[in-house]
């Protein structure tokens, strides 16, 4: 963390909490202003398209662990 981002996150605490607050808004409105590539875009929308399956019941969830250990033993062949 630089010098600087630690003054401002030490002063930033000493806000009050609506300071804090409307700070952290602004922070996050700001990130939106950031355009997006087309292959940051392809997978925003495909993680979407994921979401909106599962909540559907289209597909089933699966442990993060059984799909790498999958993954792992599919690369190793």
């Amino acid at each position: 963390m630089t010098a600087l981002l630690e003054r401002i996150e030490r002063e930033a605490k000493e806000l009050s909490r609506e300071e804090r607050e409307r700070l952290a808004s602004d922070l996050i409105a700001g990130l939106d202003s950031v355009p997006v590539s087309e292959v940051d875009q392809a997978w925003i929308d495909e993680a979407e398209r994921r979401y909106d399956d599962w909540k559907a019941g289209r597909t089933t969830a699966v442990p993060a662990e059984h799909a790498i250990t999958e993954m792992r033993g599919k690369l190793s062949r």
